[in-house]
């Protein structure tokens, strides 16, 4: 392996790049072959009625600026609902390739509707002509007017609608969703993001003006495929032959001609990509692309940042030696080389000028100025290729542009001119850039289409009853689509506490003729009854010296599996509230209550019987939460108080105690089992931590979780070692691989460990 210094520029840069998804997993639908799904309703009318929205604005000469904001908000919040949903079904019925590929039908679902509703709008347009015509209406000539305005800006429509649609939803997935997506799908499948908010997907051509203008460059001004097509080979052999070190495989795969094509192209998008990328082979059941090293946007900046290269080297040449030095010199005179002969490609090909001109046309030309003349023939005149006369002449109608337009059109002409004269290393350097990100979007765009043609979005009655039935109907809905005949339990968490001296509390209130249950509600069982929501927990047994919770995690509803998490959550508070309670007490001269908190987790269903209508649990998880729940007398005798709450020892070879092979000491404290601890960390990204307190080593797992409000709550877990008991004493220096958990609930350390963590992340 080579050392930084023997490293070559070329050896830093990522040579390959390759994206997959396999839909192996996935049942086929009604028609055996596409993957039937059924989108949430509810994100279907927000998206529609924003979209048409956002038409009607956008569909007018000179449109004003609107607030669509509470519309964008709506839109936001039902798209991460419905992700959200369809990310935790990992935990149930789905692999991260099925969840990946499913949101294409989210995708799929946008890019028609927004077609649709454009065509439609168009198409009201030319009705109205055609009535208008038909009576000899005045309003005919308006009529065509508009609809010949509207045909020729389809694409700066379409464009503009589906940059702000996708842009909201991008917004989402980097705000709330970026957690859920790197906990649950990995960073294998980050990829996505690229092939849902790819910008070649915003218009109904891949050379659009609109398109090339605000996204890339100006490739041809006459939306001609060709004029990328030919400066991209002549790009693919200057960078073969000048930098041999690192090969561009052609963009179009020759090799691909003979192929068996795919069979569905429903929105046209694989018929599109041909002139750039040859034939789509049919991918059967694995969709996938490839990309070489000039296709993955960090190399660009990577290997042709010149000025940042020489810096680097000048800064390092003492630590290089000359020698090395030297070569890397040679390698860096070697790329400056080939940008210059790229920047001369493009001159010679006089290519170089309205490329270029398309980066400041972007930042400068005026909308009013587009609204009278055609985009194309605005670009021709600012790259210099015809007239302000032949401009003026291509202009239907009386409007013409004023002496005010023409001034700014020839000023900024002269100023891209001035610019392409003295056009320098950045420039072209953003030219490598935009062709690189072309070739990228590209594939992203061929990949997109490849799952956007096998998914079938189900809406008649009939097809869903039929898939469903057939059990082939995927369903992507918000949480509140969850069809309560589906909330089928599947998993469950027991949280039980032993509440300790509450028969003395009440002797020694009604000895001082105070009233016990008025006391016990006020003070302990209203406060805890008060949260059971917050934490969805639901109510098993409560007495006064004995409260069973249980935490449900229903089938359909994986977003909301945190059983174990909201088991210690509530433990967390009750064991507060008690805190709170002895405190009243001290003051009253009664006795303290004292809990001991045991967790289990079942991944079952519980099952019930029925005392008439009331159902009774019967869960194998009741009576082991009951013993994590306990503590040993003797053990209380034997142990120093320390900073926690919980030890947990194995009783000795032959000395068991009526069949129970550990002991426990749990005063006002919360043990988990491990199977709820190893349910937790699929919960929660938790993170661990050795710390040493007063001289002793600890280790702490940390994470974040929410309750059923959303709301994020810190939680600790301290992992301890299991003793050994023999002989009714604590044997020391006795080494263990067995390990326990419990819930940190001492607030001096909790706030210490939430310190070092703050102190982490701003390192």
């Amino acid at each position: 392996m080579n050392s930084p210094t023997d490293q070559t520029i070329f050896d830093r840069v990522q040579s390959s790049h390759h994206i997959q998804i396999s839909i192996d997993n996935l049942a086929r639908g009604i028609d055996n072959y596409h993957i039937d799904v059924q989108l949430s309703k509810r994100f279907r009318l927000d998206a529609k009625k924003l979209i048409e929205v956002l038409i009607n604005q956008l569909s007018v000469p000179n449109p004003k600026r609107w607030n669509n904001s509470n519309a964008f908000e709506k839109l936001r919040e039902t798209y991460v609902d419905m992700l959200t949903v369809l990310i935790h079904r990992v935990k149930t019925d789905l692999i991260p390739d099925d969840v990946a590929f499913l949101q294409f039908a989210i995708i799929k679902h946008l890019l028609i509707t927004i077609r649709k509703c454009l065509d439609d709008n168009v198409a009201t347009v030319a009705t109205r002509l055609t009535e208008y015509r038909n009576k000899g209406a005045s309003e005919a000539l308006a009529g065509s007017h508009r609809l010949f305005w509207l045909k020729k800006n389809y694409d700066l429509i379409m464009y503009n609608v589906s940059k702000q649609i996708f842009g909201q939803l991008l917004r989402a997935e980097e705000r709330e969703l970026q957690t859920v997506r790197s906990q649950f799908l990995g960073e294998e499948f980050q990829f996505t993001r690229h092939a849902f908010f790819n910008p070649l997907l915003y218009t109904s051509q891949l050379s659009s003006l609109p398109l090339l203008l605000n996204e890339y460059s100006l490739f041809s001004w006459n939306e001609e495929d060709e004029g990328f097509i030919q400066l991209n080979k002549k790009l693919e052999k200057l960078m073969n032959r000048r930098m041999a070190d690192l090969e561009i495989s052609p963009l179009r795969d020759s090799e691909n001609s003979d192929v068996d094509p795919e069979i569905h192209d429903e929105l046209g998008g694989l018929f599109e990509t041909q002139p750039f990328l040859g034939t789509a082979a049919d991918a059967k059941n694995h969709l996938q692309e490839h990309f070489n090293w000039f296709e993955i946007e960090e190399n660009i900046e990577l290997l042709f940042d010149i000025n940042r290269l020489s810096d680097e080297l000048k800064a390092r040449r003492k630590e290089l030696g000359f020698k090395e030095w030297w070569r890397q010199r040679a390698e860096l005179n070697r790329i400056k080389t080939t940008v210059l002969s790229f920047s001369r490609m493009l001159r010679s090909n006089k290519a170089l000028g309205q490329l270029l001109a398309s980066q400041y046309m972007r930042r400068s030309l005026s909308a009013s100025i587009l609204e009278i003349v055609d985009l194309k023939v605005v670009c021709q005149f600012l790259c210099g290729k015809i007239k302000i006369k032949k401009l003026q002449e291509s202009i239907k109608g009386s409007t013409k542009l004023n002496k005010e337009q023409i001034k700014s059109l020839e000023e900024l002409r002269s100023k891209i001119k001035k610019q392409i004269s003295k056009a320098d290393h950045d420039d072209t350097l953003r030219l490598l850039c935009d062709f690189s990100a072309y070739r990228r979007d590209l594939k992203y765009y061929r990949f997109a289409h490849r799952a956007i043609n096998r998914i079938s979005i189900l809406r008649s009655e009939e097809d869903l009853k039929l898939s469903r039935t057939a059990g082939t109907l995927y369903q992507i809905p918000t949480t509140a689509e969850v069809e309560e005949d589906d909330e089928r339990i599947c998993h469950h968490a027991i949280m039980k506490a032993d509440v300790r001296g509450s028969t003395t509390v009440t002797d020694e209130l009604q000895a001082k003729g105070l009233n016990p249950a008025s006391y016990f509600s006020m003070r302990f069982f209203n406060p805890i009854n008060k949260i059971l929501e917050t934490y969805g927990a639901s109510k098993v047994f409560i007495e006064g010296d004995a409260i069973i919770l249980s935490f449900l995690e229903y089938e359909h509803t994986p977003q909301q599996w945190f059983a174990v998490a909201r088991a210690c959550g509530y433990s967390r508070d009750m064991i507060k509230i008690v805190s709170s309670n002895n405190r009243y007490s001290s003051q009253m001269g009664l006795p303290n209550l004292e809990l001991g908190v045991g967790i289990c987790y079942s991944d079952a269903a519980p099952r019930f019987l029925y005392d008439e209508d009331k159902p009774i649990m019967i869960s194998g998880a009741i009576g082991l939460a009951d013993r994590m729940s306990s503590c040993s007398w003797n053990l209380r005798k034997a142990l120093n108080k320390t900073l926690f709450n919980v030890d947990v020892l194995r009783i000795a070879d032959g000395e068991s105690d009526k069949g129970q092979q550990y002991i426990r000491y749990n005063v006002n404290g919360i043990l988990l089992d491990n199977d709820a601890f190893e349910k937790l960390n699929k919960e929660v990204s938790l993170r661990t931590l050795k710390i040493k307190i007063n001289g002793k080593d600890y280790l702490f797992h940390v994470g974040q979780y929410p309750d059923m409000q959303g709301r994020k709550k810190d939680l600790v877990i301290r992992e301890g070692k299991v003793g050994v008991w023999k002989e009714l004493q604590i044997q020391e220096g006795v080494d263990s691989d067995e390990v326990f958990y419990e819930v940190v609930v001492n607030r001096k350390i909790t706030s210490m460990i939430r310190e070092r963590i703050n102190n982490l992340n701003a390192a």
